[in-house]
């Protein structure tokens, strides 16, 4: 649902290339394009669209590339979740055996360089009003939503001890609404906390499993979700690993229209079947 199939990468290549040049040509982000972690970068991207593809890192060692995936990823991770430029498409760079967890099962020959693979997402303009949309589209339109605020939920938690931008938030989430509230509460807990989850190799993930727009109504919407989440705290004054919470969940959402745009309004979720620090924890209505 979120990333593109090798087949759809093919068909977009010189969308995804021109995202690429933009990418490298941006200083913001790449301020030596030569330097070791956008060399890897760059070659793990280039074996998408060749099989042939050469590369020095795939006999470099496996802790040298952790470090400079560790670093790829914070400049990635900063740089879209700041405001600026249009973008196309998204990024990420993965240990090949997430690749299970997103396309739902090993595909052996989704290209990597040396265990490392790079997803890439198209990026839909979901702050966009639905008018003239079929049935059909609205719900895609209404899929996305749900799928870039989970995104943009498991960043704000990642960007502890530092708290991310409203901004962002309220491209997703109602202003004042118990959905944003409820974030910006367990942010504000684990830095008072010191627990992170960035730390290096932290295995914190994500996954929405299935998504299901229920009722469609002029005002309110109803979207149901199975996720998996998995937050594994660091604590950065004990220097230990604190109660990991790892759950797959059914939760309810509540979206409402505000000026014309779909946004969360509020997320029901059941309480957590273990006895760990909770992600987030509603009450039923």
């Amino acid at each position: 649902m979120e990333f593109l199939s090798l087949d759809e990468i093919a068909v977009l290549e010189n969308e995804i290339q021109q995202e690429q040049r933009a990418l490298f040509n941006n200083r913001a982000v790449i301020t030596k394009t030569k330097s070791n972690q956008w060399l890897f970068f760059n070659d793990c991207i280039g074996l998408l669209f060749n099989p042939n593809y050469k590369s020095k890192y795939f006999s470099e060692p496996a802790t040298k590339l952790a470090q400079l995936k560790f670093e790829i990823e914070n400049k990635l991770k900063n740089f879209y979740l700041k405001p600026g430029r249009k973008i196309e498409y998204v990024f990420k760079l993965i240990h090949k055996k997430e690749l299970k967890n997103i396309f739902f099962e090993v595909n052996e020959s989704y290209p990597s360089v040396n265990g490392y693979s790079v997803l890439i997402r198209k990026v839909v303009n979901t702050n966009s009003l639905t008018n003239g949309l079929t049935k059909r589209d609205i719900k895609d339109y209404i899929e996305r939503i749900i799928a870039e605020a989970v995104d943009i939920e498991f960043e704000a938690y990642r960007t502890i001890p530092q708290i991310i931008s409203d901004d962002l938030l309220n491209n997703w989430y109602c202003l004042n609404g118990p959905a944003k509230r409820e974030i910006l509460h367990i942010i504000n807990r684990h830095i008072e906390r010191g627990w992170v989850i960035n730390n290096f190799m932290n295995p914190s993930t994500k996954r929405i499993l299935d998504i299901k727009v229920k009722d469609i109504k002029n005002r309110e919407l109803y979207v149901s979700t199975i996720e998996y989440w998995y937050l594994r705290w660091w604590d950065t004054k004990k220097s230990v690993y604190t109660f990991p919470y790892r759950e797959t969940t059914r939760q309810r959402y509540i979206l409402r229209k505000v000026d014309g745009i779909w946004k969360i309004y509020e997320v029901i979720m059941p309480a957590p079947r273990t006895s760990v620090p909770h992600r987030r924890k509603y009450a039923s209505i």
